[in-house]
């Protein structure tokens, strides 16, 4: 997670990804050098006992077994033209996308990149930047791609997305079309599907089971582990909060208590993991990637993959937790990937650096939302929520719960979040652009 206490459109402080250290052509150089090598980390991997099968290739029987119960959704650029497969059940649907050619897709990455690399480098120089750039790919993607694709879709369908390549980087349920019906003027993809995404057909079907076998135990929270060389997150406490809210047993670990052991012994017993902390994306090295405890000790990918865990849902409250490391269309090592193999059914990670604030009015109306058994639904609902509501509503919403004591918002952290919006504009959007809601994305079941 990153700090910004200021508000949104403030000079937002992201602390702890692999931005930075590049510009745009050196990231993707970064990226296809990491294709040439990521034979070799899936073959390191496959030498865990248990992970023989790590991301090999489904055949056709697993992609319509998984597809029997919600649509797959392939998405891959490639030369002339790229091309989405819908798979529901035994039935496939082709789909042309002349527009999202491989070189087209580039062209489109490589200044969102750049910008992004500026704003990480310089936030309060960067952040416009990069909000028009995140802006202008979005729309691009929804006539290249997503519109497409959504009008092969029943309305409020909640396809599993296998996105090939680069379209991995980017938040497909965030393209947009303008709309002048819509609160803030536009419609998003998610306007119309639930989305979750996949690495591939075989995945999703390990982790539809591991959901149907999860039982509501208890939650290990970890909260702002310090100390770190990264600045404190004010607002993570709220978000322990409303997971304790929620309902389960909760653990929590904050600060000093939060290091890396205490989660590897806690977290095997846990049925929701949370870890609102700092993390990092290694798009060289993705098995290096992780997420920062106190003492500055790193819980890596590899040690993900060497835990047994049993959870319904991982909350990755972090930076970058789901930026991939790969240019394959079907074999995406990240943070969630390693989660869905080391035994936990879906993951919420995110895919860029995120506001401290806006992440726990996001998380608080989540918890509020989730009924065990759809986390995606529950996510597209809060960030619509979060998207659409002026400043007032917002407050209106927490002060109503607080009236009538609503057990998903306690009083402490419902009268913080009214204290922080008490000066903003009432008729304002302060959360409306998609850099503020559309970052974190489920993966799995």
């Amino acid at each position: 997670m990153s700090v910004g206490d200021e508000g949104p459109l403030a000079g937002e402080e992201v602390i702890g990804a692999s931005e930075g250290r590049a510009g745009a052509e050196d990231r993707l150089d970064a990226l296809r050098e990491a294709r040439r090598e990521l034979d070799e980390v899936i073959e390191e991997i496959r030498t865990v006992p248990g992970l023989e099968t790590f991301l090999s290739a489904p055949t056709f029987d697993d992609i319509t077994a998984a597809a029997d119960d919600q649509p797959i959704v392939y998405m891959s650029a490639a030369e002339p033209g790229g091309l989405a497969l819908i798979v529901h059940g035994r039935e496939v649907r082709h789909i042309a996308l002349d527009d999202l050619s491989k070189n087209a897709l580039g062209e489109r990455v490589s200044p969102y990149l750049e910008a992004y690399s500026n704003y990480r480098q310089d936030p309060p120089a960067g952040l416009a930047g990069w909000a028009v750039a995140l802006d202008d790919v979005l729309r691009w993607l929804w006539d290249a791609a997503l519109s497409p694709i959504l009008d092969e879709l029943a309305e409020g369908s909640r396809p599993a997305v296998v996105a090939g390549g680069l379209l991995g980087m980017l938040p497909l349920h965030a393209a947009w079309m303008p709309d002048a019906t819509a609160p803030t003027g536009r419609l998003y993809a998610l306007d119309r599907a639930v989305f979750s995404y996949t690495p591939n057909a075989r995945a999703l079907s390990a982790a539809r089971k591991v959901a149907l076998d999860s039982a509501s135990g208890h939650a290990l929270v970890v909260v702002d582990p310090q100390p770190v060389s990264a600045n404190p997150l004010r607002w993570a406490a709220v978000e322990g909060a409303a997971v304790t809210a929620y309902g389960l047993p909760t653990k929590v670990l904050v600060g000093p208590e939060a290091t890396a052991g205490a989660f590897g012994r806690e977290a095997g017993s846990a049925s929701v993991l949370h870890l609102a902390c700092h993390g990092v994306a290694d798009l060289d090295s993705p098995l290096d990637s992780g997420l920062l405890m106190a003492g500055n000790r790193w819980i890596t990918l590899r040690e993900l993959l060497d835990m047994q865990l049993q959870a319904r849902l991982a909350i990755l409250s972090a930076c970058e937790t789901s930026l991939p490391g790969t240019e394959l269309p079907d074999e995406v090592v990240a943070l969630p990937t390693g989660l869905l193999q080391a035994g936990v059914a879906g993951v919420i990670a995110s895919q860029w650096a995120v506001p401290d604030l806006g992440t726990a009015i996001l998380m608080s109306e989540f918890y509020r939302r989730w009924d065990w058994a759809a986390p995606a639904a529950a996510l597209t609902a809060a960030q619509q929520w979060v998207r659409d509501t002026t400043n007032d509503e917002k407050v209106a919403e927490w002060q109503r719960a607080l009236a009538d004591p609503s057990p998903w918002l306690s009083p402490e952290v419902g009268e913080m979040l009214i204290d922080q919006l008490a000066f903003a504009d009432p008729a304002a959007r302060d959360h409306a652009e998609p850099r503020t809601w559309a970052a974190f994305a489920h993966v799995g079941a």
